[in-house]
């Protein structure tokens, strides 16, 4: 019984960090996921939606690591977090 309680401990830490992890990629995710649907819908084809879609997440991912990084006032550094954290609840209620 201890030894599980012992191993409970780090399993909800590396799922928490697991968890952080994965809502920082959420965003640049869901932008990419976004412009390859209208890239698509558009008439661009399958390799072209993949593209855009792929260039649309990298470009949102280092627009938004870089201004976390330049920004030096901390509430401004709170909003991008809160701007990289917020959609996948927001997903969720839909």
């Amino acid at each position: 019984m201890i030894a599980a309680i012992l191993l409970i401990v780090p399993l909800i830490i590396m799922l928490c960090v697991l968890a952080y992890r994965l809502a920082t990629f959420a965003l640049p995710f869901m932008l990419a996921l976004e412009a390859a649907r209208f890239a698509y819908d558009t008439g661009a084809g399958w390799i072209g939606a993949g593209i855009v879609g792929f260039v649309a997440g990298i470009g949102s991912f280092g627009f938004l690591a870089w201004l976390f990084d330049t920004l030096r006032a901390p509430a401004l550094r709170l909003a991008v977090a809160l701007i990289f954290a917020a959609p996948p609840p927001w997903r969720a209620m839909r």
